[in-house]
């Protein structure tokens, strides 16, 4: 008798963990790390987050708290002059539907701060970004003015990056803009830990 309660007391363990996963393209992740909207759908296909294009699925949070546990140089706080501080977080689209663009003119391309990113700028106020790789350029994200850094000008990026076949695309503002090769470790890190297999 007290084997089949054991069994059925492991069965119903090994369910619990189950429970708490949302899966998705071979991905277990954590429900604790998704959007309301993603959990509320049930299904990513579901989620009104999105427009009507197809591939596009959950949406992970991650709060800057728990950026900065594993990411020491990510601020999670900016101080804010009406509301005491700023939280910074990072909010991950997760989809199969990647951005191919190329630069119109290499010889156009302006160094960034941002070692081995280079911008294509598009007008004063906004440009695209590119990642040299050997002799190519490849698009790493597209970034803005945003008026939130000293003297008003900061600027922040809309990240794209790819995992195997998922692209994560994620803002980064001006206070950690610099950190982002580490950012991208801590995501790619978790998104790895997160397969089913």
């Amino acid at each position: 008798m007290i084997k089949p309660l054991a069994i059925l007391f492991f069965i119903l363990f090994l369910a619990g963990c189950t429970e708490d996963k949302f899966s998705w393209q071979g991905y277990c992740l954590p429900n604790v790390q998704l959007t309301p909207a993603t959990l509320a759908s049930g299904t990513s296909s579901l989620d009104k987050n999105f427009d009507s294009a197809t591939d596009y699925g959950p949406t992970l949070f991650f709060s800057g708290e728990t950026v900065a546990k594993e990411v020491s140089a990510f601020k999670a706080f900016t101080p804010d002059p009406l509301f005491g501080k700023y939280q910074h977080n990072i909010q991950v689209n997760l989809s199969h539907n990647e951005i191919t663009l190329n630069p119109t003119n290499t010889n156009e391309l302006r160094a960034s701060e941002l070692a081995g990113i280079y911008f294509e700028d598009l007008s004063e106020y906004n440009w695209n970004a590119y990642q040299k790789v050997g002799s190519n350029y490849e698009f790493w994200g597209s970034c803005m003015l945003d008026g939130s850094g000293e003297q008003n000008k900061g600027y922040s990026c809309l990240r794209q990056l790819k995992v195997n076949n998922t692209v994560l695309s994620f803002d980064l503002d001006y206070v950690n803009i610099h950190i982002h090769k580490q950012v991208d470790e801590f995501l790619v890190e978790k998104l790895n830990n997160w397969r089913c297999d």
